[in-house]
């Protein structure tokens, strides 16, 4: 299938995908490597992580377990928890639909271990996001207890649990848990980066790893069973799915996310973590699913979207693209304004341009001509153009035959956080270019206690935190500060290896 191969050829896929509509399986097939090194390629039997889709097996057993009157949705979380805060008002419902406002505890702990006791106990220490029921937020800490109450009421473990209930019935033999345990010759190898240059294989979590949040580990094959048990009702009743399958808060039913996509329903989960990417997608009315579980970490949204609408014999542009020169590339980089509300951070990452509006994710910008560029998410084209000075001054967005006009502005770098006079919720700190391009220095500035990070033009679209050993991180983690002052230089002249110094003066 061209599509699939585009994406591979791309990097932006590589793993195993299976579609299937009314019964009759469309595509059952590997792109990409199960493991770089050996050259081994992906095939239909690849068994890859799938993450947070863990959840909606989550959420079938305790289903299972409310029609077998064995718990009830209304049960609280007090009833397993007895001295646990607020846990007379927390029920199962609102675990399953993320309206506990239970902390997530992958927004940082310190647990010493990965046991039942040291979740609770932490958990106890985290004040509720919100009082329960009156907003919604994801939280993996809510399956988490989900998990060990469903340990608590059958007697098993949640894994023989899901076993039980799940895996055996619809002979799901290729799936299971502590994928860092796992023999098997289809075990995929997963990549932090992934990209023409470097394939860096990830960090392996130690089981229970995310546990009834996200520890599954599954092939396309064996999830075609999940969705062809489901659909036949093998497992809960119609009414059961139809209530899990039903939005209950921000379109989140219980265990599954129900959006509309090509006026169509869809009911589903992704799933994301290090080394993995994953997507299962149901269209019901028209009995359909989609299966995509890749072993690298490229956003799979653009890749589910492009197959729906050839499904649906909706527009869809596979990308023709040219080799541009990188010196060509660079001349287009930079920032680009409509307006305040209106920006546009054009960059380079491996040899191809990124277009990302403020507040939005990234996009890849295929050439088609020197100067023009197809982005796919939007549907449109982007072009540059020079002003007399033989300079590239303006971006021109162009989409339903409307040209958007964006001019080049010329920001700056800073530093922003609670170690910073300005705070969290302030100003950037500027720092300034020096005469060699890309780096960006700032002397004898006065930081207290507290953490920081690196802020592209007051505004959160572009930002750099801590990877370890003074290289950076797109999004990555705070950087720690202890008072006194300092020299500040962030190094981005290599653009693939940003890294930073922080000299303090004795």
């Amino acid at each position: 299938m061209n599509f699939f191969k585009f994406y591979q050829k791309q990097n932006l896929f590589n793993g195993s995908v299976l579609i299937a509509k009314k019964g009759q399986v469309l595509i059952d097939k590997g792109y990409g490597f199960v493991n770089v090194a050996t050259g081994k390629k992906n095939d239909p039997n690849g068994i890859f992580q799938i993450y947070s889709i863990t959840k909606t097996f989550t959420s079938t057993v305790i289903l299972k377990l409310v029609e077998d009157n064995k718990l009830a949705l209304s049960d609280k979380l007090s009833k397993f928890y007895p001295d646990y805060p607020k846990g007379d008002s927390i029920t199962i419902e609102n675990l399953l639909t993320h309206t506990s406002g239970i902390y997530d505890y992958t927004r940082g702990n310190n647990m010493p271990d990965q046991t039942e006791k040291s979740f609770v106990e932490f958990e106890k220490t985290k004040p509720l996001d919100f009082p329960v029921g009156t907003d919604w937020s994801y939280s993996n800490s809510g399956y988490y207890f989900l998990g060990y109450i469903i340990q608590k009421v059958t007697g098993l473990g949640y894994e023989q649990a899901v076993a039980k209930y799940i895996f055996n019935p619809l002979q799901m033999t290729q799936s299971g848990f502590a994928f860092k345990n796992l023999s098997s010759k289809n075990k995929t190898i997963g990549y932090e980066i992934f990209t023409e240059k470097i394939k860096k294989p990830s960090i392996v979590y130690d089981p229970p790893g995310p546990f009834a949040a996200g520890g599954i580990y599954s092939t396309v094959e064996d999830l075609y069973k999940y969705y062809e048990g489901l659909k036949a009702l093998k497992i809960l009743r119609k009414e059961t799915l139809e209530k899990a399958y039903t939005p209950f808060k921000n379109n989140y039913g219980y265990g599954w996310t129900i959006i509309s996509m090509l006026d169509k329903k869809t009911v589903g989960h992704s799933g994301a973590g290090a080394g993995f990417r994953s997507n299962f997608v149901q269209i019901p009315e028209d009995d359909i699913c989609i299966i995509l579980l890749s072993n690298c970490e490229k956003d799979l949204n653009n890749v589910t979207e492009g197959v729906l609408k050839i499904l649906y014999d909706k527009p869809y542009k596979i990308p023709v693209e040219i080799v541009v020169k990188k010196q060509t590339l660079k001349k287009y980089k930079g920032t680009y304004q409509v307006n305040d509300n209106f920006i546009i951070y054009v960059s380079i990452e491996n040899n191809k341009l990124i277009a990302q509006p403020k507040g939005q994710p990234k996009s890849i910008m295929y050439a088609e001509k020197e100067n023009l560029f197809f982005v796919e998410e939007l549907n449109s084209y982007i072009h540059f153009e020079k002003n007399k000075l033989n300079q590239i001054d303006t971006l021109i967005f162009t989409k339903e035959e409307q040209d958007i006009k964006a001019k080049r502005i010329y920001p700056s770098w800073g530093i922003i956080g609670s170690a910073t006079v300005n705070g969290w919720d302030g100003s950037n700190i500027e720092l300034t270019e020096t005469n060699k391009k890309g780096i960006w220095t700032i002397n004898n500035v006065q930081l207290k206690d507290g953490e920081i990070k690196f802020r592209f033009n007051n505004d959160w679209t572009i930002n750099y935190g801590d990877n370890n050993n003074g290289s950076l991180k797109f999004e990555g983690d705070n950087i720690k500060i202890e008072n006194g002052h300092y020299d500040i230089i962030l190094d981005l002249s290599d653009e693939e290896n940003p890294n930073y110094k922080l000299l303090k003066h004795n």
